[in-house]
Formats: structure tokens, sequence, C-alpha cells
């Protein structure tokens, strides 16, 4: 990979982490505070970090092995929102959410991007494995 195409991923990755966090800070009036998983499910603080460590380096593999840069793309999205989230948890002691839909459960940037970049990686799965055109 060029290292054009290198900065450029990282600077996407520190302005990901930056953007969600001033955004935390903006709207801290209006925010919850979820010490739990996603959609508010406990668990234990031990078995979150020890999950949460070998996701994120089989995600970070993953990334490095990756050849494409749609998918580097995609990887980054994932890893900064897991990143941004996990600041909150160590700086403050649960993951700040402060996008209220009221007809889904509250969240952050830091989840859309997470979300974003599993639907970028599904979409890129499918497309390799789904046979092109053509009658069988």
């Amino acid at each position: 990979m060029k290292m054009k195409n290198r900065i450029q991923l990282l600077f996407l990755f520190v302005l990901l982490i930056a953007l969600d966090q001033f955004l935390k800070i903006l709207f801290s009036e209006n925010s919850a505070c979820n010490k739990n998983i996603a959609w508010s499910i406990p668990v234990a603080p031990g078995i979150f970090y020890f999950v949460f460590t070998i996701i994120f380096f089989a995600l970070f593999c993953f990334f490095l092995k990756s050849k494409r840069f749609a998918e580097k793309f995609a990887f980054i999205f994932v890893l900064s929102g897991a990143i941004s989230n996990l600041v909150d948890r160590i700086m403050r002691g649960c993951v700040i959410d402060f996008i209220n839909l009221k007809f889904w459960p509250v969240f952050n940037l830091a989840d859309i991007y997470i979300t974003m970049g599993i639907i970028i990686l599904l979409i890129k799965i499918i497309k390799k494995t789904v046979p092109r055109g053509g009658t069988q």
C-alpha cells in the first residue's frame, strides 16, 4: 500500500476518534453514561476487557493483512469506533451515548462508525462470495 494511503487512513482514524470525543463533550448535558455493552447488556468488566482485547487484535490483524483500500477503510471505521468507546470506558468509567432517536436505544457516533464499517465489510464479503451474472 502506498505511503499516501497509509497516511490518509491514519488521519481518518485519528479524525474519527477526535470527532466522536468532541461531540461527546459538546453534548455531555444530554448524554447517558452506559457502563454496559451494546443496548445496555451487562457484562463483568474483566470479561469485557478480555473479549475486547481479543476481538480488537483480531480485527487489527485482518486490517494489516487486507490488500484492498476499501477493506482497510472499513476496518478503520470499526477500529476507531472501538477505540473511541474504549477511551470513554478508561477516562469516564462508561461509554457516553448522546444520540437519542426515542425509538432506539441511545447511542453515539462511535457506534455508527462500527456499524458502518461492518456493513462495508459485509458488502465486500458478499460481493466476493456471490457468483457474478450469467446462468448456470
